[in-house]
C-alpha cells in the first residue's frame, strides 16, 4: 500500500492532536475529571495547562501538593476567575 505525502501528514496530524499522552484526575470538589499534559510536573507557583472533561483548558496556579501515599493532591486557583479548587492524581 502507498500513502501519498497528503494521507501521511494527514495521519500524522491525528496522532499528534490525540490527547493520549495525558494524566487523568479528579476535581475533588466537583468529582469531574481532569487531565494534563503527561509531562507536566507540579510544583508551587508554576502555572499548568489543565483541561476539563469537555476539552476546554484551564490555566491554574499551583497552590499547594500534598502526597496522601497513593495520589497526589493538588491545591490549585483557576487563573482567570479566581476559583480555588483541589485535584487528585493517582501515582
Amino acid at each position: 500500500m502507498r500513502f501519498t505525502l497528503p494521507a501521511f501528514l494527514l495521519a500524522s496530524l491525528v496522532f499528534v492532536a490525540s490527547p493520549a499522552f495525558a494524566k487523568d484526575g479528579t476535581n475533588l470538589d466537583t468529582g469531574d475529571t481532569v487531565s494534563v499534559d503527561d509531562s507536566a510536573t507540579f510544583n508551587v507557583g508554576d502555572v499548568v495547562a489543565v483541561f476539563d472533561a469537555d476539552g476546554n483548558e484551564i490555566d491554574v496556579e499551583i497552590q499547594a501538593v500534598k502526597d496522601t501515599g497513593d495520589a497526589l493532591d493538588i491545591d490549585v486557583i483557576d487563573q482567570d476567575s479566581g476559583e480555588s479548587a483541589t485535584f487528585e492524581f493517582a501515582k
